[in-house]
């Protein structure tokens, strides 16, 4: 790599926030009697208990806590768990779980719970870590989160899940309309913040903006010296990062790594951004840092990806996904990309929204695209799109515009209208769901023209209803039409009774005390 190219690489990122764990190294051990008696002398120093998973016993051992119990669940993180058995609690800082299964299932375990199952090089290096975790520890909160955006729920009705399917660590939970990120479970993986639609939760070592604009500054120095467009290999700092140290000479010369925290903090804004700056392709590498992390979010969001590029008229597989901890895999792949070469490139500066970086990258690469097009169909569960209203159906009683998280749903004030702003939905389906006609629908696209998309369109408008005592408009003739039709020929609803229907709020209260007898 150039110097130049290093250089504009090389930035100091400071966590703002930090969650702290206090540890006094109380130990649970979970497994069989040989597997704990084996494993004991390494631990000295910790405080021990042991839960026996076998009918074997362990011996007058004084430096073990033996409880004869067996345990429903586990659940905390380093320095706060909380066992629970049949019969009693216990409070540890550690949890070793030697069970061919283990008792926590998360994909990603918490902080402080060592699940090594039949890995014997997972088990030695356990046993090296857990003599030195008392003390406090702290690590950076990676996630900042924005619940007024947020399209998880509205008056208890589910909208987006995104996040909480995404999570390995299973430290997103649904709270009333909004989600609870919980920052100690929670180990910074970026899935979550690659698939929320809102931008709501979004990655904050580094943010996106930063992440941006060092792209853009590497890849402007690396045109200073080359003629060839850089192919972008995006790798997370634990494996990958060792990896490129002691093998990274062997690349091609036409490779610009680019190194981040978690490969998951990085998602379509940034492929799309980075290849408008003038990369001629992307491979996100998974090098192994997480053995049960299987990315299948971030593999979707590629594709979602290489799905808009495709409809543009580039190239397929623009961006990629690789797992590999084999270097000359990594060589071979990067050897058989399909490349993006010759566009004008971009200058754009990065900023901390994740919505309006998508909309700024595809910009300026449909302006250069070899396909000319208006608008891009997209696959469900898109961020992007419009929703269809069944105006046969629809009675305007606006239930779409009270659920909807961002307000791209509208009513006419004043006047019996839907309206619609296409560049803020993110298509979360609340506004779907909400409507009791069934009359709405998502349409997922991408409309090209955002000075359209941006503005406010009618969907639907009826003809208003006047009151027939005072003449005052209260309502749409298709509202009363439908409630007419409905009750007409309910017992409680005839004659004098069916005419109030069709009366304002103040002259049926009126007309009731004229005639006490019937429903309001």
């Amino acid at each position: 790599m150039h110097k130049a190219v290093q250089h504009a690489s090389e930035i100091e990122i400071m966590p703002v926030d930090l969650i702290e764990f206090n540890s006094s190294g109380r130990l649970l051990i979970v497994g069989r009697a040989q597997q704990i008696l084996a494993v004991t002398p390494h631990l000295s120093g910790l405080i021990i208990s042991a839960v026996i998973t076998d009918d074997e016993t362990v011996v007058n051992n004084d430096n073990i806590t033996l409880i004869n119990d067996r345990i429903t669940t586990i659940d905390g993180w380093l320095g706060e768990f909380s066992v629970q058995f049949e019969s009693q609690q216990l409070k540890v800082d550690l949890v070793l779980d030697l069970s061919e299964q283990a008792i926590m299932t998360a994909a990603v375990l918490p902080l402080g719970y060592f699940a090594p199952q039949d890995n014997a090089q997972v088990l030695v290096e356990t046993l090296q870590q857990l003599p030195d975790l008392v003390g406090t520890f702290d690590k950076p909160r990676y996630f900042n989160y924005k619940a007024s955006i947020c399209a998880h729920s509205r008056r208890q009705l589910s909208g987006c899940e995104q996040c909480l399917n995404a999570c390995p660590a299973d430290a997103i939970i649904s709270s009333g309309d909004t989600v609870t990120v919980n920052p100690s479970l929670c180990q910074g993986c970026g899935s979550c913040t690659a698939v929320c639609p809102s931008g709501a939760i979004s990655y904050a070592l580094p943010t996106l903006d930063v992440s941006l604009n060092r792209a853009r500054k590497m890849i402007q120095a690396w045109f200073e010296f080359e003629t060839v467009a850089p192919h972008i290999v995006i790798h997370d700092l634990e494996q990958g990062q060792l990896l490129i140290d002691n093998m990274g000479e062997s690349l091609a010369n036409n490779i610009l790594t680019f190194s981040i925290e978690e490969i998951g903090a990085l998602s379509m804004p940034f492929w799309l951004s980075v290849l408008a700056y003038g990369a001629s392709g992307i491979t996100v590498w998974d090098a192994g840092s997480h053995r049960n992390h299987s990315w299948l979010e971030l593999q979707q969001e590629i594709d979602k990806t290489n799905q808009m590029l495709i409809g543009m008229g580039y190239e397929q597989q623009l961006v990629n996904w690789l797992t590999t901890n084999d270097f000359s895999q990594l060589n071979s792949h990067l050897s058989t990309t399909n490349s993006l070469e010759g566009m004008q490139t971009a200058t754009f500066a990065g900023i901390e929204d994740k919505r309006r970086m998508i909309s700024i990258a595809l910009e300026h690469l449909h302006k250069h695209a070899p396909k000319t097009i208006d608008v891009l169909a997209l696959d469900e569960q898109s961020a992007f799109g419009k929703i269809k209203v069944n105006t046969k159906t629809c009675t305007l009683c606006h239930s779409c515009v009270s659920v909807c998280p961002v307000g791209a749903v509208l009513d006419g004030v004043d006047q019996p209208q839907l309206n619609f702003i296409e560049d803020l939905c993110v298509q979360c389906g609340l506004c779907e769901t909400a409507c009791p006609e069934d009359a709405i629908g998502l349409v997922p696209r991408y409309l090209f023209d955002r000075e359209q998309a941006r503005k406010v369109t009618l969907l639907h408008e009826e003809a208003v209803f006047n009151c027939i005592s005072c003449d005052k408009p209260f309502a749409t003739k298709k509202m009363i039409d439908t409630m007419m039709d409905k009750l007409k020929g309910h017992s409680m609803f005839q004659g004098a009774a069916l005419d109030r229907l069709k009366m304002c709020e103040d002259c049926r209260v009126k007309a009731m005390f004229k005639n006490s007898q019937g429903p309001m």
